[in-house]
């Protein structure tokens, strides 16, 4: 269905512009999404989970996805451009957005999992929201968040990821003990760090194990000590020229088409 929203204290309009916040996204367990990519990505990969739609005025005027969205049985809220705008996270948004409910843990076991990513400290939304993206195309069964991590659910974080959120498995505020399990489940842990380290292309020719836990540290501190002391090799991109480092997202892709099978 359709329903028009005239009011800006209108309860659904408040709530889209409440999860725009993590106090709110934590009270209401849901997150937005903006945009019409997006959109139809949690429409068609995480139908279940949309709660419901907004648009504004001239989008739903101009664009058959509202209309699609609701014959397909989705609530559709239309609002005045200004009323949109005031509730929504961008700057210059497309129009239409989504609250969407937050996803369960689903990467808790290690069972049948090959590929992992492991981000420790990773505080900047954009690259934890292109780590994501990148990961699905490396062939990531998971991606494991540690505590200290960017929101996943930052609208900033959500738009990054291209609609990769709604496909990749991921666990947020992971510790240690997810990590050890991981070990004990087969995995070898491969941090990226300086300090004796080998050649990332070297180690991928080598090594023989199979099942890889790949960790990127913070973009200002690298890997955290206490992950260190886990890992079973740590691993340098060569770099040429005067390039100390890699922006954490670029590192992140290289390491994973490298160590992924």
């Amino acid at each position: 269905m359709i329903y028009p929203i005239t009011s800006k204290d209108n309860k659904k309009l408040k709530l889209l512009s409440a999860i725009s916040t993590p106090k709110g996204r934590k009270k209401h367990g849901l997150f937005p999404v903006e945009g019409r990519r997006m959109v139809e990505e949690a429409a068609e990969f995480a139908r279940d989970k949309v709660r419901c739609v907004f648009a504004s005025e001239s989008f739903a005027a101009g664009d058959p996805l509202p209309e699609s969205l609701s014959k397909r049985g989705f609530d559709v809220y239309v609002v005045s451009d200004k009323l949109f705008r005031a509730a929504v996270n961008t700057v210059t948004p497309q129009g239409i957005a989504a609250a969407v409910k937050v996803f369960p843990d689903e990467a808790a076991m290690a069972d049948g999992m090959t590929n992992v990513l492991v981000l420790d400290g990773v505080s900047e939304p954009g690259n934890v929201g292109a780590i994501i993206r990148t990961a699905e195309a490396a062939g990531a069964d998971a991606v494991y968040l540690m505590k200290g991590c960017a929101d996943i659910y930052n609208p900033k974080s959500v738009r990054s990821t291209m609609g990769s959120i709604f496909r990749v498995k991921f666990r947020t505020g992971c510790g240690i003990s997810e990590l050890k399990k991981l070990k004990d489940d087969g995995f070898a842990i491969a941090a990226s760090a300086l300090d004796g380290s080998v050649d990332l292309f070297e180690y991928a020719n080598e090594r023989s194990v199979r099942r890889m836990a790949v960790v990127i540290g913070s973009e200002a501190r690298g890997v955290s000590p206490e992950v260190l002391g886990l890992s079973d090799v740590n691993v340098r991109i060569p770099m040429k020229g005067g390039v100390e480092s890699l922006n954490a997202a670029v590192a992140a892709g290289i390491l994973m088409y490298a160590l992924f099978e």
